[in-house]
């Protein structure tokens, strides 16, 4: 039984849905560990007064793009204390895991094993120095071979093979799970397909998966997409996440919804995530907003804003104007809304659909007012004028709680609460055995904890300017005090979190 801690957080109320915990508890905190839950006080070196706030596990997000200083920095304001790149993933995986060593980040961090990324490698047959020369995070690297045309056609067996090697190299040096950004190269043959399943069942790792075909695809419902990975999940015995279902699924989320719950129920070992706003980021590049796709499902170019120029695509001509002149550049896509073909209605449904994680699916900041532009990211708050950002990069957990829960009732606080810790956490541990310790508040899990005020709390909802959420008033990371009283202090706790399959130098977990 522990007698004193080091620290000590006293009167909020503790949620802690794995636990089934809702009331007024002490927390204790040493060595970066949660070392007492109790009705009562034990002695402490330093206390923390939670009257009035919320101690809840500190959020796992899944899908986080934004893996940089300044990504961190406004995820932490969000509650976020564990910020993963899982769909893209990174390849080479140690190329972006030293880089966020060398800067330091304030959050816990990992990467899956990006098989698009890896793809591209092999496909446009680059050398050393030009795969060492690629940006280290994996989202430029992604936004930065764009331009390239080989990597999205089907491969040889000889290409395939290459594919497959190199992602399992991935795997050897820690990298969590498999990031497939199947969307984007919808053209890759079932085959590759299982084979990179195959890896994942040899591995016991998991596919997280962005769906072949996603909203509006002539020819191709939603519903076709989730199908082929139950039937992938189902032949190969591989677990798929499938990432943003709610964005991908826009138009045919009910039937989508209703194959994947009926899966899951047979035992299918398929989850998911979705982030609670209308609209979507990617580059505009992407396949699945050729001109062609968007007019053929009827859908008006004005559904997609260019970020680095704030503009409005008025039509498919400008759209495939901006798309050759920077087919990086970031957009935003609006699926659901009272002017769209999907209301904000079908957004909520699939927002609660059952056991579903949230994730934000964080971009970048991007600079607004030029293309092409060299400008240094900032590092530091506040962001200065001239960026933006989806705002899901800065207020995804805090508009969970406050949408969700505070304003409409839809979900309990426990709820949204367990979607944005426990599950992801869950979700994690089948392939990560660190997240056995993380999103819940257990005697011997990491203190890795947010304290928030349910009633002041207020996300940002607009791209620019970008500021964080407001709500968090203190957060531990790996027992540290991250942000107190609502500041961030000038430290660096974040840890890379690896698969647990090599043996690490790093001081990390794993």
């Amino acid at each position: 039984m522990t007698t004193q801690c080091q620290v000590l957080i006293t009167g909020g109320r503790v949620v802690d849905p794995r636990h089934e915990v809702d009331e007024v508890l002490t927390v204790g905190i040493t060595d970066g560990r949660i070392v007492h839950v109790g009705k009562y006080a034990i002695p402490a070196e330093r206390t923390i007064d939670a009257d009035g706030l919320i101690v809840a596990p500190g959020f796992v997000d899944l899908h986080s793009h934004a893996q940089n200083p300044i990504g961190h920095l406004l995820q932490a304001h969000d509650g976020v204390t564990t910020s993963l790149e899982l769909e893209c993933g990174a390849t080479p995986f140690l190329h972006a895991l030293d880089a966020a060593e060398y800067e330091g980040r304030v959050l816990n961090y990992g990467y899956s094993a990006s098989w698009l990324l890896a793809r591209m490698i092999v496909m446009e047959g680059m050398n050393p120095s030009e795969i060492n020369a690629l940006p280290t995070l994996p989202l430029d690297a992604f936004g930065e071979l764009q331009t390239s045309r080989d990597w999205p056609n089907p491969s040889s067996p000889e290409q395939q093979q290459a594919i497959i090697d190199l992602i399992a190299e991935q795997l050897d040096d820690g990298a969590i799970g498999i990031g497939v950004l199947l969307g984007y190269a919808p053209k890759v043959s079932a085959a590759e397909l299982k084979a990179l399943a195959e890896l994942a069942v040899s591995r016991n790792t998991t596919l997280f998966v962005h769906a072949r075909f996603g909203s509006g695809i002539p020819g191709h419902p939603a519903h076709e997409s989730v199908e082929e990975l139950i039937e992938l999940s189902k032949l190969t015995g591989v677990r798929i996440h499938i990432c943003h279902f709610a964005s991908s699924n826009a138009d045919g989320s009910d039937e989508s919804g209703q194959l994947l719950l009926e899966a899951i129920n047979r035992g299918v070992s398929i989850t998911t995530e979705s982030y609670p706003f209308e609209f979507a980021s990617t580059v505009i590049g992407a396949d699945f907003l050729a001109p062609e796709i968007l007019e053929g499902n009827g859908t008006p170019a004005s559904t997609i804003t260019y970020l680095p120029r704030s503009e409005v695509v008025v039509s498919y001509e400008r759209l495939a104007e901006l798309r050759h002149q920077d087919p990086g550049g970031l957009c935003l896509i609006q699926y659901y809304g009272d002017d769209q073909q999907v209301g904000v209605d079908q957004l909520l449904k699939a927002l609660s659909f059952p056991g579903a994680a949230f994730a934000s699916d964080a971009m970048p900041l991007t600079t607004v007012g030029s293309t092409g532009s060299e400008t240094t990211l900032p590092t530091t708050l506040p962001v200065p004028e001239g960026f933006a950002a989806h705002p899901r990069s800065s207020s995804c957990f805090i508009r969970a709680l406050t949408w969700l829960h505070r304003d409409t009732g839809l979900m309990n606080l426990s709820e949204v609460i367990s979607r944005s810790s426990d599950i992801p956490a869950r979700i994690l541990s089948n392939c990560a055995p660190v997240f056995n310790d993380k999103g819940h508040l257990g005697v011997g899990s990491d203190a890795d904890i947010v304290i928030f005020d349910l009633d002041s709390a207020m996300p940002r909802t607009n791209p620019a300017p970008v500021e964080p959420a407001i709500g968090v008033v203190h957060l531990f990371v790996n027992g540290e005090l991250l942000v107190e009283n609502g500041t961030l202090q000038a430290i660096s706790p974040g840890k890379a979190l690896l698969n647990g399959a090599t043996t690490t130098q790093r001081g990390v977990h794993g």
